[in-house]
């Protein structure tokens, strides 16, 4: 077998292109792969250096290695992550979008790990991204801490023929300070006090920064850099940015071929990931700049240039008590999950996850990854996936209007089935939180495969047509007691009456939904034909076809939580009329949010579906522990 180490190490040149596939072939079969033409039409899941990404094949001369964000900013951007990927390759450059340790999909790193552990995956990504297309020459797209990681690394990775850095974070000071901003501001629109739990104070929507990260991050000065990353730059910068500003002036001071595109929408985008929509002019000018790059490649490409590069099939990452591996299901591969197996099995079926809001399949705080990770201890397989649309999947190409709450995602949710089914997993059972609850129990519904569904902090049975979505989506959430807390906070009239608190909308939106709700609690009363009773009705034909059915119905209410007045509404007063239906349980979480923010009210909800999917016997020995 030929040396695949060896052969990168002297270049592979002097190989023949029957022993170059060979190559690829040894290596794939030293990893337990298999070789597979990829469809071009999306991107392609790899795993390396157990880090999961995917690949987009495309036959230019230039790849092109995509440093994506961390933390909240890096589940805002994702399904514009995952766009400018497929704009690139669209453009005609194959490129590579992967997942640092311990951010998105990829296993967790060491703590004390600092920046070290990102950087060498960094390396091996331009590694493997060079060995799968065949191109020897590069260009690094970065965006936020990834633009600072692309600038401190490019050197390391050459040649690299150029750098994109979108609204890169220029100082590692000033940006810890913006993560404590943002993690005030988020605590605010969602109504709750900042996470005891968090002590480094840069946790932002329950996704905490580890101390040894933290440290490392605050000594980057971009401004201080010594030598040029590439001979030619692109700065897609923030409006009126000064660190943006300052660094495109110091790259033009080491000899930098620099340009400048302000990065429109990015305020909004990195803010809500349920609001994010993807910035597609800026998308495409970054993409036409790429390609536009006059690039000499007579000499170090060393394998030809072919549309469809032979790629290996992913091996799964490995973490404590469980593997995982990314795959591609549905209507042209164009649905994308994770499947997490246990180490060792139980033989209890496979849990489904379903997306919460757009909130991408990691989940509101990486919770959806730590249920599936705690699951698989217990022997629980199970997928999480992104619905059409939403983060690493694509829409579907006649997809008009929102996925959420459509029968859009219920298709998704069973075309998920469909896939674990492929896969010699029968009879999953579902979990979804707000929407995701919404989809779960309508494929269950629909889909007579399905045993057991979770529902948690479900705020619709069904979907009312006259609702708007858009407002459903930026509000429903939130209740009356929410924005008296936010007020009566320390400072919280003040900011009110400086503007900076605009809860007036909110609380429209939430009275409307109340007297909506009213009426449909009564609408038994005042006649069989109001859309109301007919809403009425059909919730409560839902339940019964599962109840015929002996499907087990777990409703999940954290302590308050709004989606409460949905289940008074169809079921009476503290929803007692669930009694009617043997097969529906429920639970309480107490002190949690909406969104099981702070990490001890995701540690509560992981106890309770631990409790509700885990056999009896395996929860019992792992408590006594």
């Amino acid at each position: 077998m030929l040396n695949l180490a060896g052969a990168f190490a002297r270049g592979t040149e002097d190989l023949g292109v029957a022993a170059r596939v060979e190559l690829v072939r040894d290596y794939a079969a030293s990893i337990g792969a298999t070789i597979t033409q990829p469809d071009t039409r999306v991107g392609v899941p790899v795993t390396f250096g157990n880090c999961i990404g995917q690949l987009y094949p495309a036959d230019g001369p230039v790849a092109v290695l995509m440093l994506g964000a961390i933390g909240y900013e890096e589940m805002c951007v994702r399904t514009t992550w995952r766009t400018l990927a497929e704009r690139i390759q669209a453009q005609g450059s194959p490129c590579l979008r992967f997942d640092y340790p311990g951010v998105g999909d990829s296993p967790d790193g060491p703590e004390a790990a600092g920046l070290d552990d990102w950087m060498e995956s960094i390396r091996a990504a331009a590694r493997f991204l060079r060995w799968a297309t065949g191109r020897e020459r590069i260009v690094v797209v970065g965006q936020g801490l990834g633009g600072a990681l692309a600038a401190l690394v490019a050197r390391e990775i050459g040649p690299v023929e150029a750098a994109v850095f979108m609204a890169p974070v220029t100082s590692g000071r000033f940006y810890l300070r913006e993560l404590s901003l943002w993690a005030r501001m988020l605590t605010d629109r969602i109504g709750i006090t900042p996470d005891p739990d968090d002590l480094g104070g840069h946790a932002v929507a329950g996704i905490a920064l580890e101390p040894a990260r933290a440290a490392a991050i605050k000594s980057i000065d971009l401004t201080k850099l010594d030598a040029a990353p590439a001979a030619r730059a692109l700065m897609v910068g923030r409006v009126n940015h000064g660190g943006d500003e300052r660094f495109a002036a110091h790259l033009a001071t080491l000899g930098v071929e620099t340009e400048a595109l302000p990065y429109e929408g990015y305020e909004i985008l990195a803010t809500d990931p349920t609001q994010a929509e993807p910035p597609h002019q800026v998308l495409d000018a970054v993409a036409n700049w790429i390609a536009a790059l006059d690039i000499d490649t007579a000499s170090g490409s060393f394998l030809p240039r072919r549309a469809a590069p032979i790629v290996a099939a992913p091996a799964p990452v490995q973490g404590e008590g469980y593997r995982e591996r990314p795959i591609r299901f549905g209507p042209e591969g164009r649905l994308f999950g994770v499947l997490c197996e246990p180490e060792n099995p139980s033989g209890q079926p496979a849990a489904i996850f379903a997306n919460a809001g757009r909130d991408y399949h990691i989940g509101w705080g990486r919770a959806t990854i730590e249920q599936a990770r705690a699951l698989a201890a217990l022997g629980v397989p199970s997928l999480r996936l992104d619905a059409a649309g939403i983060g690493d999947s694509l829409p579907h190409p006649d997809m008009t209007g929102e996925v959420l709450y459509s029968q859009g995602q219920i298709d998704d949710m069973k075309a998920a089935i469909d896939a674990l089914a492929g896969l010699g997993y029968h009879r999953p059972f579902l979990i979804g939180r707000c929407s995701g609850a919404y989809a779960a129990f309508n494929a269950a519904v629909q889909d007579d495969r399905v045993d057991q569904v979770v529902m948690v902090n479900t705020e619709r049975f069904v979907w009312d047509p006259r609702e708007d979505i858009a407002e459903a989506l930026r509000y429903a959430h939130r209740s009356i007691g929410d924005f008296g807390a936010t007020l009566w906070k320390r400072g919280g009239w003040k900011r009110l009456l400086k503007g900076q608190l605009r809860v007036g909308a909110a609380a429209k939106y939430v009275t409307h939904r109340l007297l909506r709700k009213a009426a449909v609690k009564f609408a038994p009363l005042f006649g069989e034909l109001t859309p109301e009773a007919r809403l009425y009705r059909e919730v409560h034909r839902r339940f019964a076809t599962l109840d015929r059915r002996g499907v087990r119905v777990w409703l999940v209410y954290s302590e308050g939580d709004l989606g409460l007045a949905e289940l008074h509404t169809y079921f009476g007063e503290d929803g007692r009329k669930v009694a009617n239906y043997p097969n529906v349980w429920r639970a309480m979480v107490m002190d949690a949010d909406h969104n099981f923010t702070h990490k001890g009210a995701r540690a509560r909800l992981l106890a309770t579906l631990v409790g509700v999917v885990a056999p009896p016997a395996v929860t019992q020995s792992v408590a006594a522990e």
